[in-house]
């Protein structure tokens, strides 16, 4: 993670939080970089899918340990210019060495920056890395809601309790799609900081569907409305937040509507004790069901800060719904 400071007021507005503070490695005035390693000890325990028990081992308790993820971040700048660069390494299914995203902005003003490369989309409260989560799980928002890493250009103006951001991408949530004309995607979003500590963001995503493709089932495209506030002051952050899911397309099923809720609570005991309650939930309307594909969970993550740079904590998950578990994590986080 990079120093707030360090960074235009654009990006710094618009950009993502993280946790886990860190001095990022300064190589000259025009070169820094930083990184993370995230390492985990996870297991769950199965209880039914979609109503029906799970017996037998199906349903016996797991634990995995492993190194998630390792991250190098490269930052350059040239007097209004400077670029940013990911490298990622995942382990298990993904594994493998990636640019996660790469851009280029430019600052014309304090205020106002322009981007172009790839890109994470701004939408949705929880951040897409473990430097920036509360917390073990992501919640039941995050996973294939919030937009995705994105090739494209954006602009953004921002101010110290305002900002707007919009972005042409060509797909908002698949991140391998490079092909812009026949199915662009699109992105803006609203910020308000009316006081300190307060955060207001509402965001719209709308993906074209290529008419050309064996999947378009008779609707244009698929949208998303994102709006969460929170509010950090002292030893409290408290957040919340509603996604409203327009004309999905899921598997063969088309112009599927859903609704999702996410709200935590964060209270730093002490200096380097935290404690974080989460509770989300989504529902997806399923016209082959007689019920919603629905579910939700509440999660509860005690934290302890070894270091400025090293974070760790554990975590305890109930799922309900379609998917009715218990998981439990261990996670280390050293940034640097």
């Amino acid at each position: 993670m990079i120093e707030s400071k360090k960074l235009p007021l654009a990006l710094t507005v618009l950009g993502f939080g993280a946790m886990v503070a860190s001095a990022d490695i300064k190589v000259n005035d025009n070169f820094s970089l930083s990184g993370f390693v995230d390492m985990s000890a996870n297991g769950a325990k199965l209880s039914s899918v979609n109503g029906n028990d799970v017996t037998g081992s199906a349903g016996d308790a797991t634990l995995n340990g492993s190194l998630d993820q390792y991250e190098m971040d490269f930052f350059y700048k040239f007097g209004f210019f400077s670029a940013r660069a990911d490298i990622n390494s995942l382990s298990g299914g993904a594994s493998g060495i990636f640019t996660e995203q790469a851009f280029i902005t430019a600052t014309l003003t304090q205020e106002l920056s322009l981007g172009m490369g790839r890109f994470l989309s701004t939408s949705g409260f929880e951040a897409a890395e473990p430097t920036g989560l509360y917390q073990y799980s992501t919640s039941k928002q995050t996973g294939g809601i919030y937009g995705g890493y994105q090739n494209g250009i954006n602009i953004a103006y921002t101010t110290p309790k305002f900002g707007l951001y919009g972005a042409v991408v060509s797909d908002v949530w698949n991140p391998s799609e490079t092909e812009l004309l026949n199915s662009p995607g699109f992105e803006g979003q609203i910020s308000v900081m009316p006081v300190a500590g307060v955060t207001i963001k509402a965001t719209q995503l709308w993906q074209m569907r290529d008419k050309d493709a064996a999947t378009t089932l008779g609707d244009d495209g698929q949208g998303l409305t994102n709006i969460w506030a929170s509010y950090a002051v002292g030893k409290l952050t408290a957040a919340a937040e509603f996604n409203l899911l327009e004309s999905w397309l899921v598997g063969t099923q088309n112009d599927l509507s859903g609704m999702g809720w996410l709200a935590m609570v964060n209270f730093k005991a002490t200096d380097k004790v935290g404690l974080t309650l989460r509770y989300s939930a989504l529902t997806i309307d399923d016209k082959n069901s007689a019920t919603d594909d629905m579910g939700s969970e509440v999660t509860f993550s005690p934290s302890f800060q070894v270091s400025p740079n090293w974070l760790v904590l554990a975590e305890i998950r109930e799922d309900f719904g379609n998917l009715e578990a218990t998981s439990y994590a261990a996670e280390s986080t050293f940034s640097f």
